[in-house]
């Protein structure tokens, strides 16, 4: 009984460290895009223009399909900022090959430019 008393307490001092420690500042956005269109490929996945502003080598300025891009920001033209990651080994799915293929990119974050 004492140990579980302590464990739990451990757990949850551990849960809101991590909770306290891993918020982000939403002000400060990764990276800058443009939607361009919906992809002819994807089913109702917008393709956009991605700028990346942190430097970091992993996802590099180009042209992806946005997975997750939130309903409202699906606008020609639209310009956002975003953080994103590339895609787990769960999260590949098939597209069409009707039109040019493009990488994919998970969307964790976004707002208006």
């Amino acid at each position: 009984m004492y140990i579980m008393k302590n464990l739990s307490l451990f757990l949850f001092f551990l849960s809101g460290l991590v909770f306290t420690t891993c918020e982000k500042d939403r002000t400060e956005y990764d990276f800058e895009a443009i939607v361009l269109s919906i992809g002819t490929d994807c089913g109702d996945t917008w393709l956009i223009s991605l700028t990346n502003l942190n430097g970091d080598p992993e996802i590099a300025d180009n042209t992806y399909y946005a997975d997750n891009l939130p309903k409202e920001f699906k606008i020609e033209g639209f310009e956002i900022k975003l953080d994103c990651r590339l895609p787990e080994n769960d999260e590949y799915y098939a597209c069409t090959t009707l039109g040019p293929a493009f990488p994919h990119i998970v969307v964790t974050g976004c707002a208006k430019r």
